[in-house]
């Protein structure tokens, strides 16, 4: 098979899918506004037959002339009319359909493994649901106003032409036709040429999305000047590939127009020798040139067209190939929920359990240890050990290798996803604050509880006299990233989202990482009665906090080294003594 002919069954699928999943359900719209596209070209191909028959009235003597410009102004008036209904059809299914994209495109992102959302940083995702997203929506304005329209009313006006003067009309259809192969070829470079800007507006929004976040770093290290050059880079590689892409476009015009003006000449020359042989009346040349003339504007838009067009099937494929990625951590629906008694939390046990985020190196190798029902384990070692993969694997946000993670004997992968995390209360090291409310961001934990649960939570958690002296109470808006708060304050918030959640399950991933020593002192109080009826698993970076655990476990190199309480592993562990020393 042709490398051309692949690309063309491609193209076919891309535009079979995209009926399928977002255009079909707007067939009555669609056909609305193909009524619509019909009469504005219809009443096009009128205006140049009027002016014919107003000349040859006015040569005749003819008094008819003046009901004419009465029947002009009526069908102006109609085609406006129909103009704006049909502008306003096709922009309605338009944005329709570039929202429905997006909502499908956001889900799938929402719903991805993070293994597959970790591939690309934020700006690029952002980029595919915003940019990516536009040129489809213009490609399909283009497609019903160009393509539909545009061709409506060039063939209304080659009927005219053919009916008034087939001769004539030889010239036009032997000319106009010379432009598609360059056109054509100038659309495929214009595909490539987009398909790479498009990944250029990736970058460029990835780096800028980077750049506002650390902002704090970079002046803290004086790094304005490294980043402007950073910036300007990416911009003008953009530029360079933007200003690729409107040269192709700039050269479709001008071979359009050429021809345009070839055929015109031609004709005007080829009537006027007819006319001077009395084969040819002078209005029907008026009107003959009156409808070639119309005939230009729409045979530009269509030669222009085909640009746009590969413009748009480029970012489809694009989205197509992240809407076609389908998450592997999944539970059949058919899977039991997890069903954990009030007064008896569960066991957790890992059993010949590996696990590697890339094929060269295992993070953890063939890990076996058992978290008993109601107990505290805490996981030390080294950063890169593997115990924040451990959080990872219970929460199921990946899934291991080899062997197999156990809740009460029951493997989590058979275990309803939703369930699952149901019964988890993660505290992470990264602290996640929309741009709402103290109220609003501490409900993430329980999106039914009433407001009085939220401030006890809040209470609990050491954070409630902060927030009533916000300027608005629990309804201060906390900024983006909660950047008028302090790290310690988000970390709080965090707290109280997971004990308003008071899942039977506790994951504390570096949980007051950054609180200072008294405020630290104070929350691990509150953690301490949260524990209570709960199986708690801890990692924390001061070793003196987690003294009192049932069990500690030593992880090297992703492998478990030593396990125990504390007491013995000061006496008979090195490597645990060199870790609580440092």
């Amino acid at each position: 098979m042709k490398k051309n002919q692949i690309i063309t069954n491609q193209n076919k699928s891309l535009i079979g899918d995209f009926w399928n999943d977002f255009v079909s359900k707007y067939k009555i719209d669609i056909i609305f506004a193909f009524i619509l596209l019909i009469i504005v070209a219809a009443t096009a191909s009128i205006y140049p037959f009027i002016i014919q028959l107003v000349f040859d009235s006015l040569l005749d003597d003819n008094s008819h002339w003046i009901i004419f410009p009465f029947i002009i102004a009526f069908v102006a008036i109609i085609r406006g009319i129909a103009m704006f209904f049909q502008i306003r059809q096709v922009s309605k299914i338009s944005l329709s359909i570039s929202v429905d994209i997006q909502k499908k495109l956001t889900k799938q992102l929402i719903t991805a493994d993070l293994d597959e959302l970790n591939k690309l940083s934020s700006g690029n995702h952002v980029s595919r649901i915003m940019n990516d997203v536009t040129l489809i929506r213009d490609g399909f304005e283009r497609t019903i106003n160009n393509l539909v329209r545009d061709a409506f009313t060039v063939l209304a006006l080659l009927f005219y032409l053919i009916w008034l003067d087939w001769l004539l009309s030889i010239l036009v259809i032997v000319i106009y036709p010379l432009a598609l192969r360059p056109v054509i070829r100038i659309g495929k470079k214009q595909k490539i040429i987009a398909t790479s800007l498009q990944e250029q507006m990736e970058i460029v929004t990835s780096t800028l999305t980077e750049m506002l976040q650390g902002i704090r770093m970079v002046k803290s290290y004086n790094l304005e000047n490294m980043e402007i050059d950073r910036s300007k880079g990416v911009l003008n590689s953009l530029f360079k590939k933007m200003f690729s892409l409107v040269i192709g476009r700039a050269k479709v015009l001008p071979i359009l127009e050429i021809l345009g003006g070839v055929a015109a000449a031609g004709v005007i020359g080829f009537a006027s020798y007819r006319v001077s042989i009395g084969e040819l009346s002078p209005g029907s040349v008026v009107g003959y040139v009156t409808a070639l003339l119309m005939i230009a504007q729409p045979a530009r838009a269509l030669g222009t067209f085909n640009t746009v067009f590969q413009e748009a099937l480029s970012a489809l494929g694009r989205i197509y190939t992240q809407l076609k990625i389908t998450p592997k951590v999944t539970s059949l629906l058919s899977a039991p929920n997890l069903k954990i008694l009030k007064n008896k939390p569960p066991k957790i046990s890992f059993k010949a359990v590996s696990f590697a985020y890339n094929k060269k190196n295992k993070v953890l190798d063939d890990i076996n240890f058992v978290v008993n029902s109601g107990s505290k384990v805490a996981l030390v070692g080294q950063s890169g050990s593997g115990k924040s993969t451990i959080i990872n694997l219970i929460s199921r946000f990946y899934d291991p290798i080899q062997g197999q993670i156990l809740i009460n004997e029951k493997n989590i992968k058979n275990i309803n996803l939703n369930s699952l995390r149901n019964n988890i209360s993660l505290v992470s090291q990264e602290t996640i604050i929309y741009n709402k409310s103290f109220i609003d961001n501490i409900r993430f934990g329980n999106l039914d509880a009433p407001d009085h649960k939220i401030k006890k939570a809040a209470m609990n958690a050491d954070i409630h006299d902060f927030i009533t002296n916000s300027l608005d109470g629990y309804n201060t808006i906390v900024g983006e990233s909660g950047n008028t708060l302090s790290g310690g304050q988000k970390q709080r918030i965090s707290i109280a989202r997971a004990i308003l959640k008071d899942s039977p399950i506790l994951l504390l991933d570096e949980a007051t990482s950054s609180l200072d020593s008294e405020t630290e002192s104070e929350i691990n109080k509150t953690l301490e009665k949260l524990t209570k009826n709960k199986t708690t698993i801890t990692i924390a970076h001061r070793l003196s906090t987690i003294k009192n655990s049932d069990q500690i476990i030593l992880f090297s190199n992703g492998k478990i080294v030593d396990s125990g309480s504390h007491q013995e592993l000061i006496k008979g562990s090195d490597y645990y003594k060199k870790l609580y020393y440092t």
